[in-house]
């Protein structure tokens, strides 16, 4: 199997010559920062145990309770690389329940983005965090996220009793 030379030479440039590995290493601790005090400030929630690492695609953790998992419901804190970017979605546990719950969303008004395809995202609803928002501001950014999850929550609970 062959791969691309020229990829990987840009990689070992960039690790070479950048703070490419420190950076990366510094996103984690603010990443696992937000995770630990997320899960002391929402007790009432299950945490899954690790983050998790997507390529650089996107990196996330997920939470839960047991009304949201009767659902088949998550929450992700989720974190897009290349737009360097927070999101808080709303996830279903697998593609069959985010299309059940597109449909009865589809059609109604909300304050959040909705999958435009159900089928191929990896979120229901999501909440983009604002994009100058300080991210060495771990407290700010825990806060945050915070209160885009309880908004996604507050929303899915009031939906589904209407």
């Amino acid at each position: 199997m062959n791969f691309d030379q020229n990829l990987l030479m840009t990689y070992k440039k960039l690790l070479q010559t950048t703070e490419l590995e420190k950076s990366y290493q510094e996103f984690l601790r603010l990443f696992r920062f937000l995770r630990v005090e997320l899960e002391k400030e929402l007790r009432e929630y299950r945490f899954q145990g690790n983050i998790v690492e997507n390529g650089m695609d996107y990196s996330y953790f997920q939470f839960t309770n047991d009304t949201l998992k009767q659902k088949g419901l998550k929450i992700a804190v989720t974190f897009i690389h290349r737009d360097f970017q927070f999101e808080v979605w709303l996830s279903g546990f697998n593609r069959k329940v985010q299309c059940n719950y597109y449909e009865l969303l589809k059609n109604a008004q909300q304050p959040f983005l909705l999958t435009s395809d159900p089928n191929r995202s990896d979120y229901i609803l999501r909440i983009p965090l604002d994009q100058t928002l300080d991210l060495s501001d771990g407290k700010r950014v825990l806060s945050e996220i915070k209160h885009a999850s309880l908004r996604l929550l507050g929303y899915i609970e009031n939906f589904e009793a209407a």
